[in-house]
């Protein structure tokens, strides 16, 4: 019997054809997550997630694109992972003066090396692509741990516009390493 054969009896309410399907599925979206993910347990944990998932929606799924919805719930949970990642990475608190390579292993416990250090670059452009006045703002609420206070201060601006700066390097780091991140998975 072939797999599309399980799924539509599992998709009739037949259960025990699950067992087939998750089995048929299970290896490949482990091997997909862990291609990227470069860690045995995330991508199990993935590709657990991903079928469980399936069979929490198999109302809404239709035999002929059953493999498409797996492995796109399987990206779209890949890429949401990295979203998260990325958003701890720019945390003003993880972020270390030296860059992305020494976050205490926030990025280098999902990525590969080679990941990591692209990471590493682009964070590097994008901070020095920044304006003047908002990577100076950005760099010393990072490295010099100054409040939004002291630094409106010194540099004689409003808190206000130290909070902007500071929200718009964040918004355009994000961008940056998500776009990446996101074109390493497609």
């Amino acid at each position: 019997m072939d797999i599309y054969h399980h799924i539509n009896l599992w998709l009739q309410d037949e259960e025990k054809a699950f067992e087939e399907v998750f089995n048929f599925y299970y290896p490949r979206l482990y091997r997909y997550a862990l291609r990227y993910l470069k860690n045995d347990f995330w991508a199990e944990e993935l590709a657990m997630e991903v079928l469980g998932s399936v069979w929490e929606k198999k109302s809404f799924i239709r035999p002929e694109t059953f493999e498409n919805y797996l492995f796109t719930a399987a990206r779209n949970r890949l890429i949401n992972q990295w979203q998260r990642k990325i958003d701890g990475l720019l945390s003003l608190d993880a972020l270390p003066a030296e860059g992305v390579a020494a976050t205490n292993g926030v990025v280098a416990a999902a990525c590969d090396p080679v990941i990591s250090r692209e990471l590493e670059v682009i964070y590097n452009d994008k901070l020095s692509e920044l304006p003047p006045q908002r990577r100076l703002v950005f760099l010393l609420h990072r490295d010099e741990h100054l409040s939004y206070k002291e630094i409106a201060g010194k540099l004689d601006i409003s808190p206000r516009t130290v909070e902007n700066h500071i929200a718009a390097a964040l918004k355009q780091l994000r961008v940056a390493l998500m776009q990446y991140l996101t074109s390493v998975i497609l």
